[in-house]
Order: C-alpha cells, then structure tokens, then sequence
C-alpha cells in the first residue's frame, strides 16, 4: 500500500514536530445527518504535530446502535460437515474513535524540488469565518490565511459539515501570491485508530491495494472472527475522473510509528495571482456498506448538488482534482411550492451552457440535480426531453452533420413533483417568510463538463398555502 512513501512523507513533520509542549486546540464539533460527531480542530497554539494542525479532524464517533454481522466456520458432528454460521450481534456502543488526527495540510514540494521543511498550514489564529447555516447553526469552518513569503505562497481551508449528508468536506486552498507560474505538491496526512489493523475493505478500482487510480476506498479495524468491532467504518473521497490534478501518492502505512498513517498527495501548476483547491471528503459510519454507498454518491460527474454547496463560482472553478466545473450562466429561476397541494411543486430554470464540438445529442443522458431533486433526461437528436407530469429539458444547440457546433447555447429544464421535503434543507419551509435570501445548488450534466452553482433565491412563502423563490 505504498507504506514506504507514506512513512517517508510523515517522518519530515515528527522530525520538525519533535519535542516542545503540547499543542493548545480549541475543537469545534459538527454532527452529520446521521448524527455522527466530528471534532474539527481551530486554534493550535504552539504547534507540535500534523494530527492537531488546523483543520484537522481530532477525531469522529459515530453514535448510533449498529447490527453487526459475523461469520464463523463450525464442525457439524452428526454428518462430519464443515458449515458457515451467521451471527448477527447488536453494537449499542458509539463507534470510536476513528482517528488519532487526520487530515493535516502541507505544502511537500514546489517546482519539484522536495522541501526539507514542508509549509504546515497552522495559522495559529481564531477562525476567520462560520457560515453556511442550516437548522440554525453554522455548517462551515472558514480558516484565516496563512502565508509563507518566502515560497510565495499562501494556504487556507475550509471545512463543511451538512446537515443533511453523511459526510465533511474539505476545500485545501493554496494561492500563488507570486509572478511566476509555481508548481506545488500538496500534501494530506493523518493517523487512522485503527492503526496496524487497519484493512482496506473497498476501493473504486476493485484493487486490493491502494493506488494512485482509486477515486475513492474505504477501510474497517480488522478483528478475529466472531468479534465485532467497535470502531467505525470509514470512506474516502480523494478525486474524481478526468481531474487536472490527480493523485500522485497514495498510502496507509501500518507498519511505522505510529501505525495507520495516511498520505495523499497531488502535484499542481497555480498561475501567479490564481489559485488550486483540493477537494477531499470523508464519511464516518457504522457499516462498510454505508461507507461504500455515501463514496459512490459523491464522485460523480459532475459532482452532485450537495457536495458542492455554499461554495462560491470562483471556488468551484479553483477545484483541480475533479473534472472541472463551469457554471451555468443565469437567464431566471423559478420555485413554486404549493403546501396545501400534494405533488404540484415546480422548478423553472433557463440559462446557457458552453458546450464543445462533435456531440450527438440523439440519446444523450442529461442529469439534473437541483438541491437533492434529481431527474434523468435522454434527448431526442434535436436536444429535447419530455419524461411527463411536468418534467422536461431542452439543449437548444446548433447541429452539423448532426452533431453539436461549439457555443454557448440557452438551456431549459422544468421539474415537478413533491420537492418540498428536499428543498426544506435549503431554507425553503412550510413557514411566513419575506424576501428571505437562500440558496439552493444545482448540478448539470449535459455532454460537456461539469456544470454546477449553489444559485442564490428571495424566499417568499405563507405558510399553509405556498412559497416562491426566484433568481435572477
């Protein structure tokens, strides 16, 4: 599992890390949708390892009860037959811990010279932000900017826990502040609790080792059989297809000290005056399977509505390891909510996308994801869909040879249905409401790239009758 590399990379922050008091943290926690605990490190003054820089997950539990499955081979004495025996055993316990530290940024290398003291992102300074608010708290930790004049360079993050998925994201920043063009090798690192039983459970691959290709994986504590284990199931989102900047290391090791130390590194070139976001997330549960699923609905082209939530235009253009993500240019949007009426709720949306040459959209699969509302369009050759009750798309590009010319084109689509239960999340309630500023993320796919924006709305509503948002 490329241990080698990983230990390597974390022997240069024990060597610059050694010794000193121990580090001062003042952890924020958010709970997920499944109420899992997540501690999330702020402050760190004086700094003393990786595992407690800012931003950095302290540790996560998950809470609730949990069926675990367990599989022994016992000896049927009347026939002589060796037989699998299933035994299913009630966790009532919190799952924990999950982590000794994980997630710690650094800057490894730049201009592909390895430095001997990797840029530790632990500004040592009061978040500089919360926002992104939902059942009234903040959902995301906004770090203050850390620079490193020398290099060049400036860090910073941003951690985001909805209240409505079972996942943190993390947005690692790194700016070019610069006038050459700089490229930067970035760094993440941890300590998994499981340490040297650490196993590899799935992968995105279907490897049994970890590779640089892997999207995504998650890991489980291995334990003797029978015995179930009482430390949580983890996942890992790490990149997507066709990323600009993809992985270029990744490891587990469980054989260094301490054990269960991750690296994942990826190498990009940042224009001076621009930025690179690295894009990472991490789902904390009570089974493998779960781990696996909430991976597989994440790295998706392009990524869906929620993983991209309250991230800015500019932000979600600076991210280099998924494929990349345009937003679509705004005519109007429409929500319309009728709560004393089932099933007659509308979304009307009209803009413009840039698609490319050489598209055929005779039964092009068209995926439109407005804030968890999801439908699936297959064009017709002249770029129209209708799927009834109200559901339609249509990509009013211009053909030649029966294929898309390149352009910038208008594009509708039209949803209807009970959205209710779904765009609540987003602020849109069952409540009195008066030119209430919300937003609501959308995520296209329409044989191009990526298209997604987290679109803000006025929020209107009477409560028992309707509500309206409206962009644009």
């Amino acid at each position: 599992m490329r241990a080698s590399k990983a230990a390597a990379a974390w022997g240069l922050f024990v060597a610059i890390a050694g010794g000193g008091a121990a580090a001062h943290a003042l952890p924020v926690e958010l709970k997920d949708a499944n109420g899992t605990r997540y501690g999330i490190n702020t402050q760190v003054v004086p700094f003393q390892d990786l595992s407690s820089a800012s931003g950095a997950l302290t540790d996560a539990t998950f809470v609730k009860s949990v069926t675990v499955t367990s599989y022994y081979v016992g000896f049927t004495p009347w026939f002589g037959f060796l037989t699998t025996y299933t035994v299913q055993r009630q966790v009532n316990v919190p799952l924990q811990p999950s982590f000794d530290g994980f997630n710690g940024l650094a800057i490894t290398a730049v201009n592909g010279v390895k430095l001997s003291q990797p840029l530790i992102f632990n500004p040592g300074a009061p978040l500089a932000a919360e926002g992104c608010p939902a059942n009234g708290k903040n959902r995301e930790l906004s770090f203050a900017t850390q620079a490193f004049a020398a290099e060049e360079l400036a860090l910073t993050r941003k951690v985001h826990v909805p209240h409505n998925k079972e996942w943190v994201r993390w947005q690692n920043i790194v700016s070019n502040t610069g006038t050459s063009t700089k490229q930067v090798t970035i760094t993440l690192l941890g300590v998994l609790a499981s340490g040297t039983d650490t196993k590899v459970v799935d992968t995105s691959t279907g490897n049994t080792s970890l590779t640089t290709a892997e999207s995504w994986f998650t890991t489980a504590q291995s334990v003797p059989s029978g015995i179930p284990s009482t430390q949580p199931r983890i996942g890992f989102v790490l990149q997507g297809p066709r990323a600009a900047a993809p992985l270029s290391n990744l490891g587990i090791s469980t054989t260094t000290s301490p054990p269960g130390k991750t690296a994942f590194s990826y190498t990009t070139t940042i224009p001076p005056g621009q930025a690179a976001t690295i894009l990472t997330f991490v789902t904390v549960q009570g089974k493998s399977k779960a781990a696996k699923s909430t991976c597989q609905d994440i790295v998706k082209t392009p990524l869906p509505s929620a993983a991209i939530q309250c991230m800015s235009e500019r932000e979600l253009a600076q991210v280099v390891n998924f494929a990349p993500i345009v937003p679509p240019v705004l005519k109007n949007a429409t929500v319309k909510l009728k709560f004393n009426t089932t099933g007659q709720d509308t979304v009307q949306w009209k803009g413009k996308i840039t698609i490319g040459a050489g598209i055929s959209l005779a039964g092009l699969p068209v995926l439109v994801d407005f804030g968890g509302v999801t439908q699936t369009f297959v064009l017709k050759k002249g770029g129209s869909a209708n799927n009834g009750n109200g559901n339609k798309f249509t990509l009013d590009a211009t053909l030649k040879n029966g294929v898309t010319k390149a352009g910038t084109y208008n594009f509708s689509f039209n949803l209807k249905g009970d959205l209710q239960t779904a765009l609540a999340d987003y602020g849109l309630t069952n409540a009195n409401a008066a030119d209430v500023a919300v937003s609501i993320p959308l995520s296209l796919n329409a044989g191009g790239p990526g298209y997604a924006v987290d679109q803000p709305f006025t929020y209107n509503a009477t409560a028992g009758k309707s509500g309206t948002a409206k962009a644009g």
